[in-house]
């Protein structure tokens, strides 16, 4: 042993005297420097390409805008078709650049629409990816989002031009033929208004690329300069360490051999010498020990490594061979050895060979017998808390936090850290009222178990959670631990509100359907009883619908109907209900009224909202309501009184509706 001892040192002498490898990470360090330099030169090369082409591609796109804009004036003067053409060509290119934006804003950016709206932009197909690249790299500058938005905002303004050709359009077509032209000076004034509009937006799109190019040159020479003085620095501390290495390395190869004497005569980790085949020439007597061997069995050579590894672990020794053949030492790992009496004692062991050796090398050993077993203790018990779906908290009796598992976090938000430590910070706030509250501490006090229903506030809303806090006793049945865990029944209860929201809700419109109008009549009907009050039922039914559906279809009587849902519901009070009862006929419960006379009024407002044009699809529609009211107590006291009355009513004010008609 001490030949291989004496070889093991000097072998650790002559590398810790080499500074090989210390002149390498220098040399390294300044081919750094070149590689680093030449991709930054690479990438200010991409940052300017991408700026040419952003540029390039706002003049052609100012390009276009005048051109529509000339086209669109043009014919404002001589109603010409082909002038209106050429303004619809021009509107190509902003159409395809917009498509442009609106794909690289996209998450994850759209390329290939991208690359589709700036061709369409008459953006060279090479420039391209320059245009993406420098997008997805700084858009996230103040530069390139003020861009955007000025980009946007541009697109708007063309947008409002375009509904205003749409329109000027529309006019010359309808009155094209045998009608006297159109007077288009006013569209000729807003045109010019927006073309300016977009100029100044046009010319500060390009002072804000001209900035960020300046920003970006400054940025990238700092950072050039900040690498190559960087790399300079560590240059000259690596020079001034390997100095002081040099000049330390006699005592620190004298103090190493020291320790490796007192760590092979130690009692805590087993040392060998050994061979490629297995044989074991020398071994400390910790080692022996550990497996139940000798002195006497190590000189009869009754020891070898390979015979003490079972098969199951031979792959994994086979993998530390190849790293010692490729780098002189293996990695740390873990393996099991088979003792004199065939029991298999767990180790950790690492290997490296000697003096450049390809057979020969020495291993450390160390017993983990006693940590394996703790550890399939913990590892049991921590599978189980950190598998868990649901969230848990372990806490001392006076709730502070001990551990916190993962689903917890994912289910909360909520750490160690943001809870400063103390459970009771979670489980002290969400609580339907302050009786629930004062039940979950006198339990808790008397060291019983809870169980109950929390609501906590979130960044994304309200967070609705099932809690159960139990306890956990000693041997003496004294209180020890607290358990908390949580679980996540938003979805439930998301599903118990969408469930009940259809039950009481139109499918169409969304407005309240019988069910729900009959209890918040019955509710009002109560109500009036109590205070001696009044409220009304007003019951419509639409004039000219069913020609709407026999005209244009049931998806523009579908829209139609959900439009009058909506001035039904903009001309009441939030407290009003309104129902539709089917087909077109509507009924609008209108509580706490002041007195009768209110009822006509909102009679007369909501006709007049419900006349109004609507533009459904294109389509221009028209229709009319009759509506019919009852007022409590005059008409009735209760709800089928009240709904008979309302309907005989509206039938009345139907029929005199037909008459005028």
């Amino acid at each position: 042993m001490s030949g291989k001892l004496r070889q093991l040192i000097g072998t650790l002498q002559q590398q810790s005297r080499s500074t090989v490898a210390k002149v390498l990470l220098i040399i390294g360090m300044f081919i750094g420097i070149c590689i680093t330099l030449v991709v930054l030169v690479y990438i200010q090369g991409n940052i300017f390409d991408g700026v040419r082409t952003y540029v390039r591609g706002e003049g052609l796109w100012a390009k276009a805008q005048k051109d529509a804009t000339f086209y669109l004036i043009h014919y404002s003067y001589n109603k010409n078709e082909v002038d209106y053409q050429r303004y619809l060509a021009a509107t190509a290119v902003m159409l395809g650049d917009r498509q442009a934006r609106e794909a690289l804003l996209a998450s994850p950016i759209d390329e290939l629409k991208a690359k589709e709206g700036f061709i369409q932009g008459l953006n060279d197909e090479r420039d391209t990816e320059s245009l993406i690249w420098f997008f997805r790299h700084f858009n996230r500058t103040h530069y390139m989002q003020r861009a955007v938005e000025i980009w946007t905002l541009a697109d708007e303004r063309f947008n409002t031009m375009m509904l205003l050709a749409d329109s000027m359009h529309d006019e010359v077509s309808q009155f094209g033929v045998g009608g006297s032209p159109p007077d288009l000076s006013q569209y000729r004034q807003q045109l010019i208004q927006l073309n300016e509009e977009l100029l100044s937006l046009e010319i500060e799109f390009s002072l804000v690329l001209s900035e960020g190019a300046r920003w970006v040159k400054r940025i990238t020479w700092l950072i050039s300069l900040g690498v190559v003085l960087l790399f300079i620095s560590i240059g000259i501390l690596a020079s001034r360490q390997i100095i002081r290495n040099i000049a330390k390395s006699e005592k620190q190869l004298l103090i190493s051999e020291s320790r490796f004497s007192s760590l092979k005569n130690s009692d805590t980790i087993g040392i060998i010498s050994w061979q490629l085949d297995g044989t074991i020439h020398d071994a400390n007597d910790h080692f022996l020990n550990m497996l139940g061997f000798d002195r006497e069995d190590l000189a009869a050579g009754l020891i070898n490594w390979r015979s003490l590894t079972p098969p199951e672990f031979e792959a994994r020794d086979n993998i530390a061979i190849a790293e010692l053949i490729e780098l002189g030492h293996c990695h740390q790992y873990e393996k099991q050895l088979i003792s004199k009496t065939g029991a298999h004692v767990p180790v950790m062991l690492g290997a490296s060979f000697l003096n450049s050796s390809t057979q020969e090398g020495v291993a450390y050993f160390m017993d983990l017998t006693s940590s394996k077993q703790a550890e399939d203790k913990l590892r049991l018990a921590a599978t189980v808390f950190n598998a868990s779906t649901d969230g848990i908290i372990i806490t001392d009796p006076l709730m502070s936090i001990i551990s916190i598992n993962q689903a917890f976090t994912d289910i909360t938000g909520l750490t160690e850290q943001s809870l400063h430590q103390d459970a009771s910070r979670f489980i002290n706030t969400g609580h339907p009222n302050e009786d629930a509250y004062q039940a979950m501490c006198n339990l808790l006090q008397q060291g019983e178990q809870w169980q109950g229903e929390l609501i906590k506030e979130t960044e994304s809303g309200y967070l609705p959670l099932s809690v159960r806090i139990n306890t956990v006793r000693n041997e003496h049945n004294r209180l020890t631990h607290f358990v908390i865990v949580i679980t996540d029944i938003s979805e439930r209860k998301a599903e118990e509100e969408h469930l009940r929201h259809i039950a009481h809700h139109d499918a169409l419109t969304n407005l309240p359907n019988r069910v729900l109008f009959h209890t918040k009549l019955e509710q009002a009907i109560v109500h009036a009883q109590r205070s001696d009050g009044i409220f009304a039922i007003l019951f419509l039914d639409l004039d000219n619908f069913k020609p709407v559906n026999d005209e244009f279809g049931h998806d523009v009587g579908d829209k139609l109907l959900q439009e009058v849902a909506k001035r039904l519901t903009g001309s009441i009070r939030q407290i009003d209900t309104i129902t539709r009862l089917g087909g077109d006929e509507f009924v609008i419960l209108l509580e706490h009224l002041p007195n009768e006379e209110s009822v006509p009024i909102l009679i007369r407002k909501i006709t007049q909202a419900l006349t109004a044009p609507y533009i459904i699809h294109k389509h221009k529609l028209h229709i009319g309501v009759s509506i019919g009211s009852a007022i409590y107590p005059c008409h009735g006291t209760d709800a089928k009184s009240l709904i008979n009355y309302a309907d005989q009513a509206m039938y009345v004010v139907k029929k005199a509706n037909k008459l005028v008609q």
